[in-house]
């Protein structure tokens, strides 16, 4: 784990997601995950935004989340389709996208902690639509000002 982290440390963001988004697009040649080419225009976006770090945060969860994805997608379609013309081709694209992954979650923590944030799972005030604190009311009800 700590090889995979320095390794991550030394490697810039934007770089990875750029070599997952072309790896994704040959990938896309055959059956594939049709949510990675999402997921990675969404990081480019994410990775550009600079007013907030939100985006970023979200990409990296998403991203860690299609980790388990794409193992499920392997192991429910990986044997099947090979007479597809570039099937093979397209399942090598994604495994060598699948073998970054990992990289490219450490890569995005450390870019979201150099931004002088820290990623933390279940953060919900931050959610679009959430409030930062306690439950705020409209109105009071007790007063008759607006009736």
């Amino acid at each position: 784990m700590e090889t995979i982290q320095s390794f991550a440390q030394q490697t810039n963001l934007a770089t990875l997601i750029g070599l997952h988004l072309g790896l994704s697009l040959f990938g896309s040649i055959a059956t594939c995950p049709i949510y990675n080419l999402p997921i990675y225009f969404f990081g480019i976006w994410a990775y550009n935004y600079h007013d907030s770090n939100a985006p970023l945060k979200t990409f990296t969860g998403v991203l860690a989340l299609s980790i388990i994805l794409d193992v499920l997608w392997f192991i429910l379609h990986g044997g099947g389709r090979h007479e597809e013309s570039g099937f093979v081709f397209c399942m090598v694209m994604n495994i060598i996208s699948l073998i970054g992954k990992p990289i490219t979650v450490f890569a995005a923590i450390n870019t979201i902690q150099s931004r002088g944030d820290s990623f933390q799972v279940g953060g919900w005030s931050e959610a679009p639509g959430a409030f930062p604190g306690a439950y705020q009311t409209v109105r009071d009800g007790n007063n008759d000002e607006f009736a």
